[in-house]
């Protein structure tokens, strides 16, 4: 909650962030962790099919801004890898701590740690109409 979304459009960032979090720190305490949520939706489902980075005014609470904003930040997770994924958390902290800050900030940030294209993987779990496969995004 240090970072405030720039616009409502942005809030997964607060929400996705949030669930993640919690599913990183019962990882850590051996209750679970970010595998459950991603078995949980292993197939696509109707009910995330909402872009989390543009939910619309009257969806700004929907799952799909906590359930699938988490999972884009657990295929982030994947794909970068854990010690490049706590960087660019780190950085974004220390970049934004007490200010507001965008989705499209966060992606450039993402991009600048990692050294990765990651435009399709923010396209296809941010911005894509359904819910990308889980199978296609991680192994």
């Amino acid at each position: 909650d240090s970072v405030s979304p720039a616009t409502w459009q942005d809030i997964w960032l607060n929400e996705g962030f949030a669930t993640y979090a919690e599913l990183l720190w019962r990882e850590r305490t051996g209750q679970g962790g970010p595998g459950d949520l991603a078995a949980t939706y292993a197939q696509p489902t109707s009910l995330l099919d909402l872009p989390p980075a543009d939910p619309g005014p009257t969806q700004l609470f929907a799952p799909s801004v906590y359930d699938r904003g988490a999972l884009t930040l657990y295929v982030l997770d994947q794909t970068v890898g854990r010690e490049v994924f706590l960087t660019i958390l780190r950085t974004w902290l220390e970049r934004h701590d007490d200010s507001s800050a965008s989705t499209a900030e966060f992606e450039a940030l993402a991009e600048e740690v990692s050294g990765a294209e990651l435009t399709p993987l923010f396209d296809a779990w941010l911005r894509a109409p359904r819910m990308p496969a889980l199978d296609d995004w991680v192994g």
